[in-house]
Protein backbone atom coordinates (compact mmCIF):
# COMPACT_ATOMS: atom_id res chain seq x y z
CA UNK A 1 0.00 0.00 0.00
CA UNK A 2 2.71 2.52 0.81
CA UNK A 3 4.36 1.56 -2.80
CA UNK A 4 0.88 2.60 -4.03
CA UNK A 5 0.72 5.64 -2.37
CA UNK A 6 4.10 6.78 -3.30
CA UNK A 7 3.38 6.15 -7.21
CA UNK A 8 0.23 7.66 -7.02
CA UNK A 9 1.74 11.03 -5.32
CA UNK A 10 4.42 11.00 -8.11
CA UNK A 11 2.01 10.54 -10.91
CA UNK A 12 0.11 13.39 -9.73
CA UNK A 13 2.92 15.66 -9.19
CA UNK A 14 4.02 14.87 -13.25
CA UNK A 15 0.27 15.44 -13.96
CA UNK A 16 0.24 18.73 -12.45
CA UNK A 17 3.52 19.75 -14.06
CA UNK A 18 1.86 18.92 -17.43
CA UNK A 19 -1.62 20.85 -17.07
CA UNK A 20 1.19 23.42 -16.20
CA UNK A 21 1.75 23.72 -19.20
CA UNK A 22 -0.32 24.37 -22.78
CA UNK A 23 0.14 21.80 -25.43
CA UNK A 24 0.14 22.96 -29.19
CA UNK A 25 1.07 20.04 -31.01
CA UNK A 26 0.55 21.58 -34.55
CA UNK A 27 3.46 23.54 -33.21
CA UNK A 28 6.05 20.97 -31.73
CA UNK A 29 4.95 18.53 -34.48
CA UNK A 30 5.27 20.63 -37.37
CA UNK A 31 6.40 18.58 -40.09
CA UNK A 32 5.48 14.80 -38.49
CA UNK A 33 3.38 12.46 -40.14
CA UNK A 34 0.80 10.70 -38.80
CA UNK A 35 0.55 6.78 -38.81
CA UNK A 36 -0.64 6.60 -41.90
CA UNK A 37 1.08 9.12 -43.79
CA UNK A 38 -0.86 12.20 -43.27
CA UNK A 39 1.06 15.13 -42.47
CA UNK A 40 0.22 16.93 -38.91
CA UNK A 41 0.18 20.11 -40.37
CA UNK A 42 -3.24 21.15 -41.27
CA UNK A 43 -4.51 17.73 -40.04
CA UNK A 44 -7.95 18.70 -38.62
CA UNK A 45 -8.98 16.40 -35.54
CA UNK A 46 -6.77 15.20 -32.52
CA UNK A 47 -3.68 14.81 -32.35
CA UNK A 48 -1.75 12.21 -30.15
CA UNK A 49 2.01 10.99 -29.61
CA UNK A 50 3.25 7.40 -28.89
CA UNK A 51 6.91 7.63 -27.84
CA UNK A 52 8.38 4.03 -28.32
CA UNK A 53 11.94 2.34 -28.35
CA UNK A 54 11.80 -0.06 -30.58
CA UNK A 55 13.78 -2.61 -28.36
CA UNK A 56 11.40 -2.08 -26.18
CA UNK A 57 8.64 -5.91 -26.03
CA UNK A 58 5.56 -3.54 -25.03
CA UNK A 59 6.05 -1.00 -27.91
CA UNK A 60 4.06 -2.96 -29.96
CA UNK A 61 2.98 -1.51 -33.62
CA UNK A 62 -0.01 -3.30 -34.32
CA UNK A 63 -2.66 -1.98 -31.73
CA UNK A 64 -1.55 1.72 -32.44
CA UNK A 65 -1.62 0.95 -36.25
CA UNK A 66 -5.38 -0.62 -35.34
CA UNK A 67 -6.18 2.67 -33.44
CA UNK A 68 -5.24 4.76 -36.35
CA UNK A 69 -7.38 2.64 -38.98
CA UNK A 70 -10.25 2.85 -36.75
CA UNK A 71 -10.11 6.30 -36.11
CA UNK A 72 -9.52 8.76 -38.68
CA UNK A 73 -10.00 11.71 -37.05
CA UNK A 74 -7.13 10.78 -34.79
CA UNK A 75 -3.48 11.26 -36.05
CA UNK A 76 -0.86 8.89 -34.03
CA UNK A 77 2.59 10.43 -34.05
CA UNK A 78 5.50 7.96 -33.33
CA UNK A 79 8.52 9.53 -31.12
CA UNK A 80 11.70 7.79 -30.69
CA UNK A 81 13.65 7.22 -27.01
CA UNK A 82 16.25 4.50 -28.24
CA UNK A 83 18.06 3.29 -25.16
CA UNK A 84 21.80 3.06 -25.28
CA UNK A 85 21.14 -0.38 -23.56
CA UNK A 86 21.58 -2.15 -26.88
CA UNK A 87 23.56 -1.04 -29.47
CA UNK A 88 20.99 -1.85 -32.19
CA UNK A 89 17.90 0.46 -30.85
CA UNK A 90 18.91 3.73 -32.59
CA UNK A 91 19.73 1.93 -35.50
CA UNK A 92 16.00 0.75 -35.51
CA UNK A 93 14.38 3.96 -34.99
CA UNK A 94 16.87 5.15 -38.00
CA UNK A 95 16.03 2.79 -40.35
CA UNK A 96 12.12 2.92 -39.57
CA UNK A 97 11.87 6.40 -40.24
CA UNK A 98 14.01 6.19 -43.45
CA UNK A 99 11.57 3.15 -44.44
CA UNK A 100 8.90 5.31 -43.65
CA UNK A 101 9.55 7.85 -46.37
CA UNK A 102 8.87 5.39 -49.08
CA UNK A 103 6.37 3.03 -47.86
CA UNK A 104 4.50 3.29 -44.32
CA UNK A 105 3.50 -0.40 -44.82
CA UNK A 106 7.11 -1.55 -45.06
CA UNK A 107 8.32 0.55 -41.93
CA UNK A 108 5.52 -0.32 -40.09
CA UNK A 109 6.44 -4.48 -41.36
CA UNK A 110 9.58 -4.07 -39.93
CA UNK A 111 9.15 -2.30 -36.36
CA UNK A 112 6.70 -5.82 -35.81
CA UNK A 113 9.53 -7.59 -36.92
CA UNK A 114 12.48 -6.48 -35.25
CA UNK A 115 10.75 -5.87 -31.59
CA UNK A 116 11.47 -8.11 -28.86
CA UNK A 117 8.02 -10.69 -28.47
CA UNK A 118 9.25 -11.90 -24.61
CA UNK A 119 9.53 -9.53 -21.35
CA UNK A 120 13.41 -10.63 -21.06
CA UNK A 121 13.61 -8.16 -23.76
CA UNK A 122 16.14 -9.71 -26.17
CA UNK A 123 16.09 -7.64 -29.36
CA UNK A 124 16.14 -9.38 -32.82
CA UNK A 125 18.96 -8.72 -34.92
CA UNK A 126 17.52 -6.47 -37.76
CA UNK A 127 19.34 -6.87 -40.71
CA UNK A 128 17.64 -9.45 -42.15
CA UNK A 129 14.65 -7.52 -41.58
CA UNK A 130 15.79 -4.79 -43.48
CA UNK A 131 16.83 -6.25 -46.11
CA UNK A 132 13.70 -7.98 -46.56
CA UNK A 133 12.02 -4.22 -46.65
CA UNK A 134 14.35 -2.69 -48.66
CA UNK A 135 13.44 -5.78 -51.38
CA UNK A 136 9.80 -5.80 -50.84
CA UNK A 137 9.38 -2.11 -50.94
CA UNK A 138 11.94 -2.00 -54.47
CA UNK A 139 14.09 0.57 -52.65
CA UNK A 140 18.22 1.08 -53.90
CA UNK A 141 20.16 1.12 -51.57
CA UNK A 142 22.04 4.51 -52.50
CA UNK A 143 18.55 6.08 -51.83
CA UNK A 144 18.03 4.64 -48.50
CA UNK A 145 21.20 5.87 -47.02
CA UNK A 146 20.36 9.11 -48.35
CA UNK A 147 16.58 8.40 -46.35
CA UNK A 148 19.16 8.07 -43.31
CA UNK A 149 20.78 10.98 -43.27
CA UNK A 150 17.59 12.87 -43.57
CA UNK A 151 16.08 10.49 -40.70
CA UNK A 152 19.13 11.15 -38.04
CA UNK A 153 17.90 14.87 -37.31
CA UNK A 154 14.43 13.87 -36.79
CA UNK A 155 15.74 11.19 -34.52
CA UNK A 156 17.94 13.46 -32.77
CA UNK A 157 15.18 16.12 -31.88
CA UNK A 158 13.32 13.31 -30.15
CA UNK A 159 16.13 11.93 -28.55
CA UNK A 160 16.85 16.06 -26.61
CA UNK A 161 12.79 16.34 -26.65
CA UNK A 162 12.48 13.30 -24.31
CA UNK A 163 15.52 13.99 -21.94
CA UNK A 164 14.13 14.12 -18.26
CA UNK A 165 10.57 13.97 -19.91
CA UNK A 166 10.12 10.20 -21.30
CA UNK A 167 11.19 7.54 -18.29
CA UNK A 168 9.41 4.87 -19.98
CA UNK A 169 8.30 3.45 -22.65
CA UNK A 170 5.75 3.18 -23.92
CA UNK A 171 4.57 6.69 -23.01
CA UNK A 172 1.29 8.39 -24.85
CA UNK A 173 0.89 11.98 -24.69
CA UNK A 174 -2.69 13.13 -24.85
CA UNK A 175 -3.99 16.36 -24.34
CA UNK A 176 -0.18 17.02 -22.97
CA UNK A 177 -0.87 14.65 -19.91
CA UNK A 178 2.12 11.98 -20.46
CA UNK A 179 0.96 8.45 -20.02
CA UNK A 180 3.96 6.49 -19.06
CA UNK A 181 3.78 2.77 -18.99
CA UNK A 182 0.98 2.94 -20.50
CA UNK A 183 0.29 0.21 -23.32
CA UNK A 184 -3.13 0.68 -24.45
CA UNK A 185 -5.12 -1.16 -26.70
CA UNK A 186 -6.66 -0.06 -29.81
CA UNK A 187 -9.78 0.97 -28.28
CA UNK A 188 -8.41 2.23 -24.98
CA UNK A 189 -6.63 4.97 -27.05
CA UNK A 190 -10.28 7.30 -27.46
CA UNK A 191 -11.18 6.40 -24.07
CA UNK A 192 -7.97 7.46 -23.11
CA UNK A 193 -7.95 10.70 -24.74
CA UNK A 194 -11.17 11.81 -23.76
CA UNK A 195 -10.85 11.79 -19.97
CA UNK A 196 -7.52 13.78 -21.40
CA UNK A 197 -9.80 16.19 -22.82
CA UNK A 198 -12.19 16.12 -19.53
CA UNK A 199 -8.68 17.15 -17.34
CA UNK A 200 -7.89 19.91 -19.39
CA UNK A 201 -11.05 21.41 -19.07
CA UNK A 202 -10.82 20.83 -14.98
CA UNK A 203 -12.75 17.78 -14.57
CA UNK A 204 -11.57 16.56 -10.97
CA UNK A 205 -12.94 13.32 -11.61
CA UNK A 206 -11.88 12.30 -14.76
CA UNK A 207 -8.39 13.75 -13.63
CA UNK A 208 -8.65 10.89 -10.44
CA UNK A 209 -9.18 8.73 -13.06
CA UNK A 210 -6.46 9.37 -15.09
CA UNK A 211 -4.31 9.25 -12.23
CA UNK A 212 -4.81 5.42 -11.19
CA UNK A 213 -4.44 4.41 -14.92
CA UNK A 214 -0.99 5.67 -14.95
CA UNK A 215 -0.50 3.78 -11.50
CA UNK A 216 -1.55 0.92 -12.97
CA UNK A 217 0.92 1.00 -15.78
CA UNK A 218 3.87 1.77 -14.02
CA UNK A 219 2.93 -0.99 -11.38
CA UNK A 220 1.97 -3.32 -14.20
CA UNK A 221 -1.29 -3.58 -14.30
CA UNK A 222 -4.71 -3.90 -16.31
CA UNK A 223 -4.75 -0.43 -17.31
CA UNK A 224 -8.94 -0.07 -18.30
Amino acid sequence: MSDRMAVEAGVKAEIAKDLASPYSPHESLSGRTCLDGRPVDGFQGDIVELWSNLECPYCGIQEPLQAQRTHPDLCIVVRHIPSDEYGESLKKSLSYEALRTFSANAAHRFWDSVLPKTSLGIPVPYEAALQTALQDAAIAPEDFADALQDAAPLVSADIVAAQSRITSTPTWILEGIRFPACDFKAGEVPTALELARKVRSGDTLAKDEITQIITRGLLNESLL
